[in-house]
C-alpha cells in the first residue's frame, strides 16, 4: 500500500509540475488584448527600496502598448507598432526612442507569442504560491504567474538593481479602442524626434 501511494503521490507531482510549465505559454497564448493595473518597486543590491510607482497597462497585438505611470509622475511610455514614445505629462514633452533589440525586455514576451519563441521561459520554483518562469538571460528576467494569471514581472538593470513590477485587476481580451494607442498631444508639448 506504502508502495502504490508513494506511485500515486509522484504521477501527481510530476502531472503538476507538467502543467505548470505550460502554464507560461498558455496564457500569453491566450490573448490578442491585455488591461491590468501594475505597482512597480525598485531595489538596490542589498535589497532596500529605492522607488515605487503604480499605474495602468494596456496591451494589443501585434505591437501596441500603454504604460501609463500616474504616481508618482504622470508618463506614458507609448509604443504603435515601431514608434516607441516617453510622454512626460509634467514637462510637456514627447520623445520618440529607438527601438533596438527588444529581447532583453518583457515587452519582447508580450509581443511574440510563446508559439512562435524559440526558447521561452522555463519553470523555476513556486514561491508565496507564485509559479516563477525565468527567461535565463543576464537580466534574469522572470515572470510570475498566480491561478494561471500573470502575477509579477522581475528582471534586474544594469545598476544592478531589481525592478519588480506586481499587477491586479489582469483582464484577458477587454474592449480597447484603437484609437487609445494614437500620440494625442496638446499644442504646448515639446517634441524631440
Amino acid at each position: 500500500m506504502t508502495k502504490f501511494l508513494s506511485t500515486l503521490i509522484l504521477i501527481f507531482s510530476s502531472f503538476s509540475f507538467a502543467n505548470s510549465n505550460h502554464e507560461f505559454s498558455n496564457f500569453f497564448n491566450s490573448f490578442e488584448r491585455l488591461s491590468a493595473n501594475f505597482t512597480q518597486s525598485t531595489y538596490n543590491n542589498t535589497g532596500t527600496l529605492l522607488a515605487n510607482s503604480s499605474g495602468t497597462l494596456l496591451f494589443k497585438r501585434p505591437q501596441q502598448l500603454i504604460w501609463h505611470t500616474l504616481i508618482p509622475n504622470e508618463q506614458i511610455l507609448l509604443l504603435n507598432n515601431t514608434e516607441l514614445w516617453l510622454v512626460d505629462i509634467e514637462l510637456e514633452q514627447a520623445s520618440l526612442m529607438q527601438t533596438t533589440d527588444l529581447t532583453q525586455t518583457p515587452l519582447y514576451w508580450l509581443i511574440n507569442r510563446p508559439s512562435n519563441i524559440s526558447h521561452t521561459p522555463q519553470y523555476i520554483h513556486t514561491k508565496d504560491k507564485i509559479n516563477w518562469y525565468s527567461t535565463q538571460q543576464a537580466n534574469q528576467l522572470s515572470f510570475g504567474f498566480k491561478d494561471n494569471t500573470l502575477q509579477a514581472i522581475t528582471l534586474n538593470n544594469e545598476l544592478d538593481q531589481t525592478i519588480l513590477v506586481t499587477f491586479n485587476s489582469v483582464a484577458i481580451n477587454p474592449n480597447i479602442k484603437t484609437s487609445a494607442f494614437e500620440l494625442n498631444l496638446a499644442p504646448e508639448f515639446d517634441v524631440l524626434r
